[in-house]
C-alpha cells in the first residue's frame, strides 16, 4: 500500500509515521532487516528494485522515502509513479515529506487514484498555540496554569518538537505530579528565562530605570547568555516598539497588533503596553542608538559587553 504524510508539522508526521508501522506488528529485528529508506535524490530503478524485493522471514516489506516528493524533477516522478500501480501486496511505500506537495504532483495523483492514505499535516497556527500545548500537556497527564502555558507559548512559539520536549521535562522536573506554574516554567525553560528578562529590561528601559535595567542585563550575562544574543534580542524587542506604536498611532487594536505582527496575544499586550513609554521621537533615537552600538562592536571600538552597559545607560536617558 501507498501511504503519504506530508506537511511541515514534523512532529505529528512523525508519530503518525511510526504509529502506523507499529501497527504492522514486526519485531525489531525482522523491521530493521525489511527496512530501507530513501532520501533525495531518489534513483527510480533502486527504487523498484527495493520495492519488488520479498520481504526477509515476514509478511512486509517497509520502504521510507524521506523528501523526494517536492525536491525531485519531473522526470523522476513520472518514473516513480509509472510504477505504483505494480507495487507488490507485501510492500508498504511511506512518502515523509517536510513541506505540502501540490495536488499536481504525479505520485500524489497516482496515489489518489490507487486510493493510498494520504495525511497532511499543517502547521499549529500562533493563535492556536495554547490549545495545543494544553492537549498535549493532557496527553502527558499533567496540567498546567494559564499563565504558564502562554509563557511556553510566547517564548517558545511554534516549535512543537521543543514544546513537546519542555513539557516532558516539566513532568519530570513534578514529579509527575501537580500543577506546572508560571515559576516552575521559569526556573525549568531557558529560552523563557531569556525572554522574560528582556522583556522586564525593556520594562525599566521604559520607566527610565537604569539601575533596574542594568540589573536585568547583568543577570542575563551572569547566566551565560553571549552579549551579541543579547543586543539581538534587545534590537528585536525595539523593532517590535516600533512597529507597535505605528500601528497603535493609526487606531489599531491590540488584537490588530497581534494578527498584523504575528504575536501571541500575551506578548502583543504586553508591547502594547510598553509603546505607551516612548514617543514617536524616542523610538527613533533608540533605534539610532541601537545601529550606533551595533557599528561600534563590529568596528571593534567596543566590546559585546562594555556597549551593552553603555546603549543601557543610554536608552534610559531619551
Amino acid at each position: 500500500m501507498i501511504h503519504i504524510y506530508h506537511g511541515e508539522n514534523s512532529l505529528a508526521r512523525e508519530e503518525s509515521l511510526a504509529k502506523f508501522i507499529k501497527t504492522l506488528g514486526l519485531d525489531d529485528t525482522l523491521q530493521d532487516l525489511n527496512t530501507e529508506t530513501f532520501s533525495h535524490p531518489v534513483d527510480p530503478d533502486a527504487f523498484r528494485r527495493a520495492c519488488s524485493t520479498m520481504p526477509f522471514l515476514g509478511d512486509k516489506r517497509i520502504i521510507i522515502v524521506r523528501d523526494g516528493l517536492h525536491k525531485a524533477n519531473k522526470d523522476v516522478l513520472n518514473q516513480i509513479a509509472e510504477y505504483l500501480p505494480d507495487l507488490p501486496g507485501t510492500t508498504e511505500v511511506i512518502f515523509s515529506e517536510d513541506k505540502s506537495i501540490g495536488a499536481r504532483n504525479p505520485i500524489l495523483k497516482q496515489a489518489k487514484k490507487l486510493k493510498a492514505d494520504i495525511q497532511q499535516f499543517a502547521p499549529v497556527k500562533e493563535n492556536q498555540l495554547p490549545h495545543w500545548i494544553q492537549e498535549r500537556a493532557k496527553s502527558y497527564q499533567v496540567k498546567l496554569e494559564s499563565q504558564a502555558l502562554a509563557l511556553l507559548a510566547q517564548n517558545i512559539g511554534p516549535d512543537l518538537r521543543l514544546l513537546d520536549q519542555e513539557i516532558q521535562k516539566l513532568k519530570l522536573y513534578k514529579g509527575g505530579k501537580g500543577l506546572i506554574t508560571v515559576e516552575d516554567v521559569r526556573i525549568m525553560v531557558p529560552y523563557v528565562q531569556s525572554a522574560d528578562v528582556i522583556f522586564n529590561m525593556v520594562d525599566a528601559l521604559g520607566q527610565r530605570n537604569a539601575r533596574k535595567a542594568s540589573q536585568h542585563l547583568h543577570r542575563l550575562l551572569n547566566a551565560g547568555e553571549h552579549p551579541l544574543g543579547i543586543f539581538g534580542m534587545v534590537t528585536r524587542q525595539y523593532r517590535l516598539l516600533i512597529q507597535t506604536s505605528w500601528l497603535l498611532a493609526r487606531r489599531n487594536t491590540e488584537k490588530d497588533v497581534a494578527s498584523i505582527l504575528k504575536l501571541h496575544p500575551f506578548v502583543a499586550g504586553k508591547i502594547c503596553a510598553q509603546a505607551n513609554y516612548y514617543s514617536e521621537a524616542a523610538l527613533r533615537q533608540a533605534y539610532n542608538l541601537l545601529l550606533e552600538s551595533d557599528l561600534a562592536i563590529k568596528q571593534g571600538k567596543l566590546s559585546p559587553d562594555v556597549a551593552l552597559d553603555l546603549l543601557v545607560a543610554e536608552l534610559t536617558r531619551l
